[in-house]
């Protein structure tokens, strides 16, 4: 259900490690004090399943673990537009597609046309099964939410 124009939307698997550094952060974030103004999202990897969440949304912040180019437990902010899905660029199938390729194809569908979309990407140390972060990822998920944390702001002094 939609209740704030504002979501975070936390993604990846819990039990792969560094996999689930989206929920991690979401789970942070909800315990701050937003006044019931951002929804938190637990999304896991549901795939086009999320295309709802972008009716009636004036933005949404994505995190999600991935292949950022960076040094385990660094991350990156940017708008989908800023970047090309690796996905993508090696022609894997829908069943297949990553955030990036998602928000395309929602673009491409129309969802997104009154969202502001950011992506917080946190380099991967480890996949492996476990529920625990490495150690790298642990250090940086402070840093990263901790900048969420200031757009939200931002985002609601601005609203």
């Amino acid at each position: 259900m939609i209740r704030n124009k504002t979501a975070v939307i936390g993604l990846g698997n819990y039990l792969l490690a560094d996999e689930g550094v989206g929920m991690h952060a979401v789970e942070i974030l909800r315990k701050r004090d937003y006044s019931g103004e951002v929804d938190f999202i637990d999304a896991g990897t549901p795939g086009m399943n999320l295309l709802h969440q972008f009716e009636q949304r004036d933005r949404i912040i994505f995190i999600d673990s991935g292949e950022c180019g960076l040094k385990p437990g660094k991350f990156a902010c940017f708008k989908p537009e800023e970047v090309v899905s690796l996905k993508q660029a090696k022609n894997y199938s829908l069943h297949e597609f990553d955030l990036i390729s998602f928000i395309d194809k929602a673009d491409e569908l129309g969802a997104t046309k009154n969202t502001s979309i950011t992506v917080y990407c946190m380099q991967a140390g480890e996949i492996r099964m476990s529920q625990e972060l490495s150690s790298d990822v642990q250090e940086g998920l402070p840093g990263m939410v901790d900048d969420i944390f200031a757009e939200i702001e931002r985002e609601l002094t601005n609203a």
